[in-house]
């Protein structure tokens, strides 16, 4: 009994020591992330609630296509200036800022529902404010975490960020789906007022308030803008395209994002409607296999070694390419779920390798900025890749994925030369 219990002790202490677990260990970094995990959760209500209550008062797709443009447009417009403002006042305090007015506008929802007083055009400002809050907060969040982890501990805590995202997104729409079914949409959107409550709250307490290693906040640094926030953006831009290392990444990256958001959005539900038995059950079974990809794909990430990130991101790049290539091919959906399974670990995986790259080679006064234009670039490109797709399935379903798999190849191997660049030592920071 003695042994044993020594061995379960030891056990124990060697779990607590693995470094995917050791960020839990901060107070800020656990308070970060269990204020993401329950706003995530509460989001997923939010995400499932709002399609739903939309078709319920006009029963109009275009209406909920709309309402959705309407979140996605101020997202797309602001999100340079949510990442020089995250510079420019420090991360944290825009993070706390944009959760408190994001729990105001789900509270003002929430009581329109109960009421039953809502109208389509508040959906549009509704929607319209919370992708806004969005492009601020976003940036700031990435440019925060380097500020409560120290480098050694950031892709692990990147890995558990990203891999609670990634579960939320998995678990999240059944059990919100029970939920409005059961109480109704009011609820679900009460209970995600009540998650970005309890996520200012978490921020609000912390006692790492900013930046250690930049000065925090541009106007008390001197920065070349004046406080201006157009020139900070300016500034930002000006920063990422003349350094060739970040500007050759970004640029392979937007190519994955570009090359997978068509054939994943548009060709899967095609495969499962044309090509598999079980229709929109084929096509569900598709999409939880990428959901536990992309999950494996984070835990796989925490453990991996922090050399040679770039020549990674270019191994996944051609291996993500000669999978889209594959896919169209797929005979059965066995098939189509193993290849599925395979390139979401890779993608959840580069996404955290991505984020901790940047982080910890953008100079930490560019940070917000830069990382506003790595999400731009993937979100900015989504909409062409969504009307290049369903054109060529109109041809034909295996020629949109072996085109797209053949750019994602063709491009990777036009950008493989920067590799080196990528991988090379961070320059020194004056």
């Amino acid at each position: 009994m003695v042994a044993s219990t020594s061995t379960i002790r030891l056990l124990a202490g060697r779990a607590r020591s693995l470094s995917a677990w050791q960020p839990l260990a901060l107070r800020d970094f656990r308070l970060l992330f269990v204020g993401q995990a329950v706003s995530l959760l509460g989001d997923q209500f939010y995400l499932v609630a709002l399609p739903w209550l939309v078709l319920q008062l006009t029963g109009s797709g275009l209406a909920l296509g709309t309402i959705l443009l309407a979140a996605t447009v101020p997202r797309m417009i602001f999100l340079l200036v949510g990442g020089a403002a995250s510079d420019w006042l420090s991360p944290h305090r825009l993070m706390v800022a944009s959760n408190g007015l994001r729990s105001i506008v789900c509270a003002v929802l929430t009581v329109l529902v109960l009421f039953k007083t809502v109208s389509l055009w508040h959906l549009f400002v509704l929607a319209a404010a919370f992708g806004t809050l969005d492009a601020f907060f976003s940036p700031a969040m990435k440019a925060f975490i380097p500020a409560l982890l120290h480098e050694e501990k950031l892709l692990a805590g990147n890995a558990l960020l990203q891999g609670t995202n990634m579960l939320t997104k998995f678990i999240g729409p059944s059990l919100a789906g029970l939920l409005v079914a059961v109480a109704g949409t009011g609820f679900a959107f009460g209970l995600d007022t009540v998650s970005f409550v309890f996520v200012t709250a978490c921020l609000m307490v912390m006692k790492t308030k900013k930046p250690g290693s930049t000065g925090g906040e541009l106007a008390s640094t001197g920065s070349p803008s004046g406080g201006k926030l157009l020139s900070s953006i300016r500034d930002g831009l000006r920063y990422t395209l003349h350094e060739p290392a970040i500007r050759s990444f970004i640029i392979i990256i937007a190519v994955i994002e570009f090359a997978f958001a068509g054939p994943f959005t548009v060709g899967l539900a095609s495969l499962a409607n044309s090509r598999f038995s079980g229709g929109s059950k084929a096509f569900g079974i598709m999409l939880s296999t990428l959901g536990g990809g992309f999950l494996l794909g984070t835990v796989i990430a925490g453990a991996f070694k922090r050399s040679r990130l770039g020549f990674a991101t270019f191994v996944g790049a051609f291996a993500l390419g000669a999978g889209l290539v594959l896919l169209g091919f797929a005979p059965n959906l066995v098939w189509a779920c193993v290849l599925l399974a395979i390139m979401a670990a890779i993608g959840g995986c580069l996404q955290v390798l991505n984020t901790y790259w940047f982080q910890t080679r953008t100079d930490p006064q560019m940070l917000g900025r830069v990382m506003s234009v790595v999400m731009l670039c993937g979100f900015g490109l989504t909409p062409l890749s969504y009307v290049i797709a369903g054109a060529l399935i109109k041809v034909s379903l295996t020629l949109m994925f072996v085109v797209n798999g053949v750019f994602l190849l063709t491009a990777a191997a036009f950008c493989v030369s920067s590799q080196r660049q990528i991988d090379s030592p961070r320059p020194a920071i004056d």
